[in-house]
């Protein structure tokens, strides 16, 4: 005999695999959309360098009356903030190269001394002639006033400071100094002191770097490109890239 099946045991068994059904489903979305918050976190994570790079790219475009520039509350965008102090440094760097380039002129020795800007900020490049005689790491007392000038302009700015100096390729083996390397950092080590004393210029702004002769910026065959080698360069770093240079302890 064939048992026919009650219609509320149908409904009910209809019901019970809907519901089930509705779970799996709520339980997948649940897992998709934590899946996405994380993607979301890591990708933060991984493009704030980017991020700040492009706002600062974007800094450059737009002037004081820019909408990035004049908005009057802090903006939704992480990094934001960042665009504005990256624009008031780019202005305050332009006015210490306006002002060391016065100095210079003042002292007359522009045809010795070269200012610049670049990606990682104000540079003044110093032949060696007019800083030590050939072979020696001493500054002559003109040299010591000349870097006394550029001091007071550099202490009107909080930017850190790097000292780095350079020769040409001609061998040197003395007592003082067996190799271009520790000369080279001699150099840049007795200007660092002479800055170091002018007042106004706290002493952990300042770092040094002997490169020897291995960064020419001209051959050295003739002794025009050898004498354009010797030199020592003062470069105010700009926050971002010092941050990243020199770094900050506790």
């Amino acid at each position: 005999m064939m048992h026919r099946l009650e219609p509320e045991d149908e409904g009910g068994g209809g019901e019970g695999g809907g519901m089930m059904r509705w779970l799996i489903t709520y339980a997948d979305l649940i897992t998709l959309l934590l899946a996405f918050f994380i993607v979301l976190y890591a990708m933060n994570r991984t493009e704030q360098l980017k991020f700040s790079l492009v706002s600062q790219a974007l800094a450059k475009n737009f002037d004081s009356n820019s909408v990035i520039g004049s908005s009057p509350g802090p903006s939704i965008i992480t990094g934001m903030s960042g665009v504005q102090s990256s624009a008031a440094e780019a202005k305050s760097l332009s006015q210490l190269q306006a002002k060391i380039q016065a100095a210079l002129n003042a002292a007359h020795v522009g045809n010795q001394v070269s200012v610049s800007t670049n990606v990682r900020g104000v540079e003044v490049s110093l032949n060696a002639t007019l800083l030590f005689t050939p072979g020696s790491a001493v500054l002559a007392p003109t040299a010591v006033h000349l870097l006394d000038l550029i001091g007071t302009a550099l202490k009107t700015v909080p930017n850190d400071i790097e000292v780095v100096g350079y020769t040409d390729s001609t061998p040197i083996r003395t007592s003082l100094y067996p190799s271009n390397w520790q000369l080279s950092a001699s150099r840049a080590a007795n200007v660092v002191y002479v800055l170091s004393r002018v007042p106004g210029i706290v002493p952990n702004r300042l770092s040094l770097a002997g490169f020897g002769q291995y960064h020419p910026i001209a051959t050295n065959k003739t002794a025009a490109g050898r004498q354009q080698n010797r030199r020592v360069n003062i470069l105010v770093l700009r926050k971002n890239v010092a941050a990243v240079a020199i770094g900050k302890g506790p």
